[in-house]
C-alpha cells in the first residue's frame, strides 16, 4: 500500500474516545476522534461558537497538560467539530491510546484474566509485563483476544517469553481468523499456549432493560449495565434507547459493571445527545462500584448525567 493510500485510510478512522477536553474555556468531552478532527460534547449549548473561531484545545495526554491549535469546522446542537491547525497533531497519539492496549485485568488466587484490544505488539509491553509483575509462577493465564486484530512477530516473543517463565499455562481466547493464523506458530508440542472459543453464550456484554409509568405518565427505562462495558456493547446499547419513546427517562444500573472501556463513554455520549436532542432530563446513574463511579467523575461524566 503506498504512503498516501495508507494516509487517506486511516484519516477515516474515527475511534471512540470520551476525553475530557476544554476549548477556550467551554468544558466538554471528545465523542469521537480522527488523525485531524474531534467531536466535542459540550456541557452547555455551543451556538454561542462561531464556526471559523480558532482557539486552544486543552486536553491531558499520559499524565501532562497539553494544548493543541484548533479551529471550529462545525458548530451543532449537542457540540463542535474541531479540526487541528497544527503540522504535527497530537490526535494521532489519542487514536493509539484509544486503539490498542490492556483494556481489562483481574486476577484471581491462581488465574489472571486480561483482555487486550488493537494490535498486540511490544508497543504495549509495559502494560503486558505489569500483568504478570510480583506474580509467583504457576499461575495460569487467560488472555481474551476478541478485540484483537493483529498479533505483530514480537507480540509472538511476549507469549513466548510468558509461557516460558511460567508454569501455569497460557489460554488464548476468542481470537479472529485472522489473529488465529498469526498465532499458528504457536500450535506446536512443547509450547503451553492453548486456544478457547466461548463467544456462544457472552454473559459479560449483557443488558437488562425494564420499562415502567413514571408519576408524570412518562416512561422510565431502567437498563441495567453489561459487567463489561465496552465497545463490544456500543450497538446493543444504542438499539436499546433508540428504540424507546422520546420523552422516556433512562436510569443506568451499574451494579454489575466492573469495567467500563474508552468506548464506552463515547457509547454514553450518544444517550446524552439523543437525550438532549429530545430536550429531556439528564439520566441518572447509579450503584456504581467505588472505582466505577471515580472512572466516571475523573471523566468529568457529572457534566451530563446524575451519578448518584
Amino acid at each position: 500500500m503506498s504512503d498516501t493510500a495508507s494516509f487517506n485510510r486511516r484519516s477515516k478512522e474515527r475511534v471512540f474516545c470520551g476525553l475530557p477536553m476544554e476549548f477556550e474555556g467551554h468544558p466538554g468531552n471528545a465523542l469521537d476522534i480522527n488523525e485531524h478532527a474531534v467531536f466535542l460534547v459540550l456541557s452547555l449549548t455551543s451556538h454561542s461558537i462561531p464556526v471559523g473561531k480558532k482557539g486552544i484545545l486543552t486536553l491531558e495526554l499520559n499524565g501532562q497538560k497539553v494544548e493543541e491549535k484548533v479551529k471550529v469546522a462545525r458548530v451543532t446542537d449537542a457540540g463542535l467539530s474541531i479540526v487541528s491547525v497544527e503540522e504535527t497533531s497530537i490526535f494521532p497519539q489519542l487514536i493509539d491510546q484509544s486503539r490498542s492496549g490492556l483494556k481489562h485485568i483481574h486476577h484471581t488466587e491462581r488465574e489472571t484474566i486480561a483482555h487486550f484490544r488493537g494490535k498486540f505488539s511490544a508497543d504495549i509491553w509495559t502494560e503486558f509485563y505489569s500483568m504478570q509483575e510480583g506474580k509467583a509462577s504457576g499461575r495460569l493465564y487467560r488472555l481474551d483476544f476478541t478485540n484483537v486484530v493483529h498479533v505483530a512477530s514480537s507480540g509472538i516473543a511476549m507469549l513466548l517469553l510468558l509461557e516460558a517463565e511460567n508454569d501455569g499455562g497460557i489460554v488464548l481466547c476468542n481470537c479472529k481468523k485472522e489473529v488465529m493464523k498469526e498465532l499458528s506458530q504457536l500450535q506446536v508440542p512443547g509450547i503451553d499456549i492453548s486456544f478457547f472459543h466461548d463467544r456462544v453464550v457472552d454473559t459479560d456484554h449483557q443488558f437488562v432493560v425494564t420499562v415502567e409509568k413514571g408519576h408524570t405518565g412518562q416512561d422510565v427505562v431502567t437498563v441495567r449495565i453489561a459487567r463489561m462495558f465496552d465497545y463490544n456493547c456500543r450497538n446493543d446499547f444504542a438499539n436499546i434507547y433508540r428504540s424507546r419513546s422520546k420523552k422516556s427517562i433512562f436510569v443506568l444500573d451499574f451494579q454489575d459493571t466492573y469495567h467500563v472501556g474508552k468506548a464506552a463513554f463515547g457509547t454514553l455520549l450518544l444517550l446524552n445527545q439523543h437525550i438532549r436532542g429530545q430536550h429531556g432530563e439528564p439520566a441518572r446513574i447509579i450503584n456504581c462500584s467505588s472505582s466505577v463511579r471515580q472512572k466516571l467523575l475523573d471523566m468529568k461524566f457529572d457534566r451530563y448525567f446524575t451519578i448518584e
